[in-house]
């Protein structure tokens, strides 16, 4: 009788249900469905701002004035996202695409720009996976930045866009 008890208590408290599965297994799965789907709805937030971090990247290679319409529009991208680890990580990212924005400096936006790639790159590679973008790294300037792999085949770096612009390669 007293195997019985302790079997039943063990059972009931260790989550295990009447066909002997372990109902914490189930319990975490629930967990686990809703944190996808909260994390594929900040995956397609964040998959928004790297379209925007993509115009960006393209502006080093055009003009300030386009340098700066890019940044805010990232910036306004990054906003919509609710994830607060993401949000966290991003910070610094968001108050440097401000001061892009601001910036008639192309050297002080490149310098930014480094530290918007830092923070996207980290939400990136860790909250929000994407198989078409890929970090790149210029020895040379010793920067990173993403681009998007599958639109771009050339190493388009946008720290060195005048003097070396092929300058780089993809970092696994």
């Amino acid at each position: 009788m007293k195997k019985i008890i302790l079997t039943a208590l063990l059972f009931s408290g260790l989550g295990f249900g009447q066909d002997g599965t372990h109902n914490h297994h189930q319990e975490h799965g629930k967990k686990m469905e809703m944190n996808e789907h909260n994390h594929g709805v900040e995956n397609t937030k964040f998959n928004k701002a790297l379209i925007k971090y993509e115009g960006l990247h393209q502006a080093f290679f055009n003009n300030l004035a386009k340098i700066k319409s890019n940044a805010k529009e990232v910036l306004e991208e990054l906003k919509n996202i609710q994830n607060e680890k993401i949000n966290k990580t991003l910070i610094y990212t968001k108050k440097k695409l401000g001061e892009i924005s601001m910036s008639d400096d192309i050297k002080e936006s490149k310098e930014a720009m480094n530290t918007v790639s830092q923070g996207m790159l980290v939400v990136l590679e860790k909250h929000a996976p994407n198989k078409d973008y890929a970090r790149f790294y210029c020895p040379m300037v010793k920067k990173y930045w993403i681009q998007n792999k599958t639109k771009i085949k050339k190493v388009m770096n946008p720290y060195a866009s005048s003097s070396m612009p092929h300058c780089g390669s993809i970092k696994q």
